[in-house]
């Protein structure tokens, strides 16, 4: 009942923007999104579309974010609404927002047919590449009308990209597997932005060959690809186990015998957002450390 109320105030008009021109951005479901004006209360259903939002300059525009998110330190103060795959609708009606952002990676279809049916305005992402990443960001700006600052956070990471690439001849390649859980095993597979970033770093992702991004690997798979190294996101789980007492015979694997596995934080590396050029020079620097 109290949600029904909460739509019938919806409905009586309260969703209202400030003046200004009218945008259409394309997402990534191919929708075109059509603002009337500049949003000033956006729900952010996914961590790395609210450091996005902070990163760009419209922190202040945001009212809701998810449990998850966590960076910059400012969004401590923002209203949560729930984690990325079960949000409170209940919560999101209440704050009355006027743009509401979800990320195909975290949330799930049933959420997005129920808060596209609010007649809120949703826009969704899905980056699977730097350059979606930037797309992303690119889009942000434009619905946000903080074009300028987007567009100087591009600028940022592209320069850092254009850098980590430079020396690409002088670099050794190394094979890698990128570990994303240990219970059950699964790695970073083909058609995401962690394996174009373990390639731009001078790796070659062992698992880059399978036809599924986030594909459940044997361990028997990582003994015979043998990575030079093996990078593991810090919260993969399994607990303080060592590695090799969970996987006895891992402790063949070159990445173990030469002391290069490395524990990355994933919040770093693996959301679709700003830090991922943070994430980008922290695996070039694993991959081909300076002497």
């Amino acid at each position: 009942m109290r949600l029904f109320l909460l739509l019938a105030v919806f409905a009586d008009g309260i969703l209202a923007f400030p003046a200004g021109a009218q945008v259409t951005v394309t997402d990534d479901l191919q929708r075109g999104v059509t603002l009337p004006g500049t949003p000033e209360r956006i729900v952010s259903l996914a961590p790395s579309i609210t450091e996005t939002l902070f990163a760009i300059g419209a922190g202040d525009q945001v009212a809701g974010v998810t449990d998850y998110c966590n960076y910059p330190k400012e969004v401590t103060g923002k209203l949560r609404v729930g984690g990325m795959i079960n949000p409170s609708i209940e919560t999101i009606v209440s704050l009355r927002p006027d743009l509401i952002l979800l990320s195909m990676e975290g949330n799930v279809r049933d959420d997005f047919r129920k808060l596209t049916g609010l007649g809120i305005p949703v826009f969704v992402t899905n980056p699977r590449t730097l350059q979606g990443i930037y797309k992303s960001i690119a889009d942000l700006g434009t619905l946000t009308g903080r074009t300028e600052e987007s567009a100087r956070v591009l600028a940022s990471m592209q320069s850092r990209e254009r850098r980590v690439r430079a020396p690409m001849k002088a670099r050794i390649e190394r094979s890698v597997l990128l570990i994303v859980s240990l219970q059950p095993l699964m790695v970073a597979g083909s058609g995401t932005f962690l394996s174009e970033i373990l390639t731009l770093a001078g790796g070659r992702n062992i698992a880059g060959s399978s036809s599924s991004t986030y594909p459940q690997f044997s361990r028997e798979a990582v003994v015979e690809g043998d990575p030079e190294v093996l990078l593991i996101l810090s919260d993969a789980g399994g607990g303080s186990q060592n590695l090799t007492d969970r996987y006895p015979e891992w402790s063949r694997l070159r990445a173990v015998r030469n002391g290069r596995v490395y524990y990355i934080d994933p919040d770093i590396l693996s959301r679709p957002g700003p830090r991922a050029a943070d994430g980008l020079e922290r695996v070039a620097l694993l991959l081909n450390p300076k002497p």
